[in-house]
């Protein structure tokens, strides 16, 4: 009797340092001087990925550059959700190729001239996946994490300036292992996501961080 009372204590103190702990935030963001109307309509530049990205080798993985066009359509998608006109990688990678520019060899100043040029566009979008990492297993019996980590920066096109960037990095915990942040997941933490599920997640999180004015 005295040992059940002791492990109720315990986890009576445990949930009451919970109530008091806040849920880490999901992305890390910051937000500068945005100039009147620079987010009127972005233009997303193909993502790009780290040549030392990491992501698994078995079944199923995705490989860095399908990864880095997911999360490029991820973040397209919840911007577009924000009532954001979004002018989607594949219109301004054609217009970039189409004078002999490589996506990702190209500095902001030079695409957000084009993009403004050819679609009108206040500001552009670029990013670059880190890991992608698929979960092994099934959602409830998982032996490996999805694990994903990207970053986004939003410059505007005149003057070409940084305004935003958002920064997602995460590997999913069982709800066992951290019961404050583990039921922020999409699920709330009751099953293990996939490396898509994971991006997505992070995406949205990280759109919703723009300002609402613009």
């Amino acid at each position: 009797m005295r040992a059940r009372g002791l492990v109720a204590a315990v986890a009576a103190l445990a949930l009451a340092g919970c109530s008091i702990v806040r849920p880490a935030p999901v992305v890390q963001n910051q937000t500068m001087k945005i100039p009147a109307g620079a987010l009127k309509r972005i233009a997303v530049l193909p993502f790009s990925h780290r040549d030392t990205m990491r992501y698994g080798s078995g079944a199923g993985e995705t490989s860095p550059a399908i990864a880095a066009e997911l999360v490029a359509r991820f973040i397209t998608e919840a911007m577009a959700k924000r009532g954001i006109e979004v002018i989607p990688a594949s219109d301004l990678s054609t217009a970039l190729n189409a004078q002999g520019l490589k996506p990702t060899d190209i500095n902001p100043r030079t695409a957000a001239e084009v993009a403004a040029s050819k679609f009108g566009a206040t500001a552009i979008m670029m990013g670059q996946v880190s890991r992608y990492r698929e979960r092994q297993g099934e959602k409830f019996g998982s032996t490996g994490a999805a694990s994903v980590a990207f970053n986004v920066t939003i410059y505007s096109a005149d003057p070409v300036q940084r305004v935003w960037s958002s920064q997602f990095d995460e590997t999913q915990r069982a709800l066992f292992e951290n019961i404050v942040n583990a039921p922020r997941y999409p699920g709330g933490g009751t099953r293990w996501l996939t490396a898509a599920e994971l991006a997505q997640w992070g995406a949205e999180s990280a759109a919703q961080t723009l300002p609402s004015q613009y």
